[in-house]
């Protein structure tokens, strides 16, 4: 499209250049590094245009490749611990401020590109203006907000949402970005119309450490009143605590939790390595991700290289799965109504004295509609207005209310007796096109206890079957039929097919019960071998009571042992996988070597595309080889190395763009805002879509979005504009400067000044702002109505409205460029 506009507008013609000097793509033309070929402006308009456009696209993949070195310098830099101690206990902490971070290193490192064609482009204009640098920044700061914001909201499964976490940093970074390009338009058109003067570039500069201050003042909550903060509120004075390390044993990841969540989480028929994949992706949403890990991650998944995280879109897919095979379940038991009514518990035990049970009703189902449901007790062999008073009536469910409860008073009398029950029914749903009763829960029995004799001992339930990754059982220990009086009962494990002390830890000892006290859990300690074992088994039982009590049945309980030796593999390779990425990421450990090795050879998982790519990017492979690990230095010599190698193919970016664009027709400012802007930030693109998927909130997607917007301003405009205003002070007029800029210029600053032409740039900076209201408005009023800015109902169509916006954006800027408009 922004080719074909291209010709159409500029005719095919050489875009135009600067008065005085030659377009780049005509003979005698030159840019920073290209042409390369003195003989290029012979060659066919046609081959020309595509071979700069490939070379283009070659680029922008180089230039991911080396800052995905310059994000692994930045993240092993803002990733430095220290310990301190509290109370007794080394705390870990972070030695950079998250916020601070975000905003200082991990912005230059996503910005990096943009920051540096700017810079670069006022340095090769021998510091006159150009447009592809300021366009760039522009252009950029539309498609990150307006394109990627998209992105991130319609990739967020059906009902997902994502809410910002942080406000006070959010609310800091979207009013700099903003005021950030209005500023443009206030130097460039109120102050001094097409001039920046040299404290107005330095101003612009030193709105960059003012915003950091202020969001990190933000981040500490230093403009919230403490006694109006919430516990949650304070608790992100302490985001940069990393863990405790007790006695020192610290434990990076927990394979038992991943145990659980397989199990609980993996749908039937699932793979080993889906499995795998899958439980490391949740497991990862639990532990503070960076935005270097997405971007790396982001590059590589594009150029077919080794990812560094597990592709979070599994997560969801293997989520619907698990929701069709539930759905399956419900349709067979004969429930195909909207919503359905049930108790959440069908039995309730409550004791004599307690004065009354509180049974819950839970309605399921979109409950977009007003519905009732009667209820009534049934007498069983408890006695009503003896034992309990009778109740009837009928609960009333508004839209969107999804709970009621039923109170029914308990009459306490003196007199010993065993205990009673009665029910509680659930009948007559209105309107019974619309809700019905769910299987097995229109009805709950209550147990009433007798406190007035010392009661009957048993356990709940005659089998329990345990995982041995689980490390202990839970078996509970019931006093039925009386709480009076303080007894005891005697418990006594009894080795079978599971031996004593190699499979469980042997229980022999007494249990007390106090008075009123109905039950007792009691947890025996399993252990978990790295044998491969078949299921074992062994018993617990109770004898002896003491205190007037007796023993009821079952008296004996079957502990079976389950092995999961092969849940146990998986969990293992889950959590090295985690561990490995993590840790080899984290803390930088590749060597030179390992880094030429990955240059050169392919990965094992590499299919046909991976390969290709690999040997259509070995060359920036090898450049990045070639920066100094983050093992040195701490991090900094790769940082430095690799931002100077950035520049190096920021600027054969720089003078393709330009070239491109003179063949085709394509203003400068045009190519700017489209092919450069989205070349640069494509990789944020999935980076920020696989924050929104991995991250609990919508920080990750949505405030570094806003940071880097306001940085690119602050940064990539203010050192470029400050190095330029200060030349032409110091310089002053030449023939060459008094040949390019206006008569009225000239006239106005005799001594020479650094001269910007306001027309374009302003009115692209106007129409971002202008469309950026418009997002910051949606967002609030989502966050208002469907309680989070990302995902929710209607998501896609919120994503459509901001494409159309970026898509309103480039068209209103390109037609200005023209003077169509």
């Amino acid at each position: 499209v922004v080719v074909v506009a291209g010709v159409l507008l500029g005719q095919a013609a050489p875009a135009a250049a600067a008065e005085g000097s030659t377009p780049i793509c005509d003979k005698g033309g030159k840019g920073i590094l290209l042409p390369i070929f003195s003989s290029e402006h012979e060659w066919p308009t046609g081959l020309r245009a595509v071979l700069y456009l490939l070379g283009l696209l070659w680029l922008f993949a180089g230039v991911g490749v080396v800052t995905d070195v310059f994000m692994e310098a930045i993240e092993v830099i803002t990733s430095r611990e220290k310990y301190v101690s509290v109370k007794g206990k080394k705390v870990k902490v972070l030695v950079w401020n998250p916020t601070v971070a975000n905003l200082s290193l991990m912005a230059l490192g996503t910005s990096a590109p943009e920051i540096i064609l700017s810079v670069i482009e006022i340095f090769g204009n021998e510091f006159y203006s150009g447009e592809l640098g300021p366009g760039t920044i522009v252009g950029s700061a539309a498609f990150n907000l307006l394109f990627i914001v998209a992105v991130c909201t319609a990739s967020l499964p059906n009902g997902d949402t994502r809410r910002l976490a942080n406000m006070g940093v959010y609310a800091v970074t979207a009013v700099c970005s903003l005021f950030a390009y209005l500023w443009l338009v206030i130097i460039l058109i109120g102050i001094s119309p097409d001039v920046v003067e040299v404290w107005e570039a330095i101003v612009t500069l030193m709105f960059f450490p003012v915003l950091v201050l202020i969001a990190y003042m933000a981040d500490r909550d230093m403009f919230t009143r403490k006694q109006d903060r919430t516990r949650a509120e304070m608790m992100q004075d302490e985001e940069h605590v990393i863990d405790l390390e007790q006695e020192g044993v610290h434990q990076h990841f927990d394979p038992f939790q991943t145990a659980l969540l397989l199990r609980n989480h993996v749908h039937k028929g699932m793979a080993a390595e889906e499995a795998s994949e899958v439980a490391t992706a949740m497991a990862l949403r639990s532990h503070p991700l960076h935005r270097s890990h997405f971007r790396v991650d982001a590059m590589r998944s594009m150029t077919g290289r080794s990812r560094i995280l597990p592709n979070f879109d599994t997560v969801f897919t293997a989520e619907e799965k698990v929701k069709a095979q539930k759905m399956a379940l419900h349709n067979e038991s004969g429930t195909e109504t909207e919503d359905s009514l049930g108790f959440v518990a069908t039995r309730y035990s409550i004791l004599e004295n307690a004065g009354s049970v509180v049974l819950h009703v839970l309605r399921l189902g979109p409950c977009t509609r007003q519905v009732t449901v009667k209820y009534e007790t049934i007498q069983g062999t408890a006695t009503k207005n003896e034992d309990y008073e009778h109740v009837e009536g009928v609960l009333t469910f508004g839209p969107n209310e999804r709970e009621k409860t039923i109170s029914v008073k308990i009459i306490d009398d003196d007199e010993p007796e065993d205990d009673e029950n009665f029910s509680v029914l659930l009948y007559d749903p209105q309107p019974a096109e619309y809700v019905s009763l769910y299987p097995d829960r229109d009805s709950a029995i209550v147990t009433i206890i007798d406190d007035d004799k010392p009661g009957e001992l048993s356990f709940e339930f005659e089998e329990y079957k345990v995982f041995e990754s689980e490390k202990r059982v839970a078996i509970k220990l019931q006093r039925r039929n009386g709480t009076d009086g303080k007894i005891s009962v005697h418990i006594q494990t009894h080795a079978g097919s599971a031996m004593e002390k190699d499979d469980y830890i042997p229980k022999d000892e007494r249990v007390e019960f106090l008075p009123g006290e109905a039950e007792k859990i009691i947890e025996i300690e399993i252990v978990d071998d790295t044998d491969y074992e078949k299921d074992e088994k062994f018993t617990l039982t109770v004898d002896d009571p003491m205190g007037g009590a007796t023993i009821g049945s079952p008296a004996t309980a079957t502990i079976t042992i389950r092995n999961d030796d092969e849940i146990k593999s998986l969990v293992d390779k889950v959590t090295a996988l985690l561990n490995i990425n993590m840790d080899k990421f984290r803390l930088g450990r590749a060597t030179w070597g390992d880094k030429f090795r990955e240059a050169v050879y392919f990965s094992e998982d590499s299919g046909l595309y991976g390969k290709t790519v690999h040997v259509i990017l070995m060359p920036f492979s090898l450049m990045a080889a070639c920066i100094p690990p983050t093992m040195f230095g701490g991090g900094w010599y790769t940082f430095s190395v690799s931002l100077m190698f950035i520049g190096f193919v920021t600027a054969l970016i720089g003078d393709l763009a330009a070239m491109f664009g003179c063949v085709i027709g394509l203003e400068d400012s045009v190519t700017a805002i489209t092919l450069v802007a989205l070349g640069t930030s494509l990789p944020d693109t999935f980076a920020s879509r696989a924050a929104a998927l991995a991250s609990p909130s919508a920080d990750s997607a949505i405030t570094t979005v806003t940071g880097s917007n306001s940085v690119n301003v602050f940064l990539g405009l203010g050192v470029a504009w400050s190095a330029a205003a200060i030349y032409w002070r110091a310089n002053g007029a030449t023939e060459k400067w008094l040949a390019t800029v206006p008569a009225s210029i000239a006239r106005e600053y005799p001594n020479g000044v650094f001269y910007v032409d306001a027309g374009s740039l302003s009115f692209s900076v106007i129409i971002f702002s202008i469309c950026a209201v418009l997002c910051f408005f949606v967002l609030a009023y989502r966050r208002h109505t469907v309680g989070a800015e990302l995902g929710g109902p209607n998501a896609r169509y919120v994503a459509a409205l901001f494409i159309f916006l970026w898509f309103l954006y480039v068209l209103l800027s390109s037609l200005r460029a023209y003077n169509i408009i």
